[in-house]
C-alpha cells in the first residue's frame, strides 16, 4: 500500500483523492506520502520497534 500511496502521488493525485482508491484512511495516505519526500525509498520500510518481538503460535 505504501507503494501505491507513492505512484498516486507521483501522478498528482491529491491525499484525499489517494485515500479512497487505495483504501487507507486519509491520515495513512499523508503519513506515507510524507515519508517518502523526507526519506526516499528507504523511509518506506518497517520502522524498528523496541521491545521483545511479537509471538505468533
Amino acid at each position: 500500500m505504501r507503494a501505491q500511496v507513492v505512484l498516486h502521488a507521483a501522478r498528482g493525485h491529491s491525499n484525499a483523492r489517494i485515500a479512497p482508491e487505495t483504501g487507507l484512511h486519509l491520515d495513512a495516505a499523508r503519513r506515507w506520502r510524507n515519508r517518502f519526500a523526507r526519506g526516499g525509498l528507504p523511509a518506506l520500510a518497517d520502522a524498528r520497534r523496541s521491545g521483545r518481538p511479537a509471538r505468533f503460535i
